[in-house]
């Protein structure tokens, strides 16, 4: 079995659920894995996807609460350990560079 760092294990998550924020109507903009390896807190930041004329109106707490209860059972079956989820909007966040992996 292969132990990956936080950034490796940030990097799968957000490889799985990239696909289904997209198919929720969200955009997944990144997953910070942080904290101790046995109980990682692990924040998801998604945003609403842009309207056809590229506006974004943001996300609300409904639609964070939502997406949380699609999250956990992915999680759960990713994640080995004790882990606490956070699902958040990203603020001022980038999204994550795919092509450099953070």
């Amino acid at each position: 079995m292969t132990i990956m760092n936080k950034e490796q294990r940030a990097q799968m998550l957000f490889d799985a659920l990239e696909d289904i924020a997209s198919a929720e109507g969200l955009e997944l903009i990144d997953v910070d894995v942080k904290g101790q390896a046995h109980n990682p807190i692990v924040a998801v930041y998604l945003d609403k996807q842009a309207a056809g004329d590229g506006t974004k109106s943001g996300i609300g707490i409904d639609e964070l609460t939502a997406a949380n209860k699609w999250i956990s059972p992915l999680f759960d079956e990713l994640i080995t350990t004790r882990y606490t989820l956070e699902v958040s909007s990203p603020g001022g966040r980038p999204k994550r560079d795919i092509a450099q992996g953070a």
